[in-house]
């Protein structure tokens, strides 16, 4: 169907500093930012996901697997917000979100250096991003 599966995904394939189609930035930032915290991943994941065409397999994957990291993250927030009314126990969430920072950071630099990042538990949601969110054709 034209994406990318993780099993087709090179093992350890260091990201380049060619431009990428539809975007102009080097391959190896359009692969990291869809991983960047504070929300600057979401914006990143919809963005690429709409302008990089499908022939820019990678870094299609990388986006549609940083929106469905950002999609885990809010619905776990969210729960950890209700605890929190309930409860009136925040340190939960702050936990939570003090981890999953760090997984963030941690993924943008596994990526960086080639190494293979491959979120199973999403692995259903990033197909289905990849494969939902069509890109822009030029006219």
């Amino acid at each position: 169907m034209g994406h990318i599966t993780p099993a087709q995904m090179p093992p350890s394939t260091r990201p380049t500093s060619r431009s990428i189609a539809g975007l102009g930035l080097p391959e190896k930032w359009a692969m990291i930012l869809p991983y960047a915290p504070f929300y600057i991943g979401v914006v990143v994941s919809l963005l690429e996901l709409f302008l990089v065409p499908r022939s820019e397999p990678r870094v299609r994957f990388h986006a549609a697997q940083g929106l469905s990291l950002y999609v885990a993250i809010l619905i776990v927030q969210t729960l950890f917000g209700v605890v929190e009314a309930v409860t009136d126990s925040g340190i939960g969430g702050t936990l939570f979100g003090l981890v999953s920072t760090i997984f963030l950071f941690v993924s943008m630099a596994r990526v960086w250096k080639g190494k293979p990042h491959h979120i199973a538990p999403l692995a259903e949601p990033t197909e289905w991003f990849n494969e939902k969110i069509q890109p822009r054709t030029k006219s």
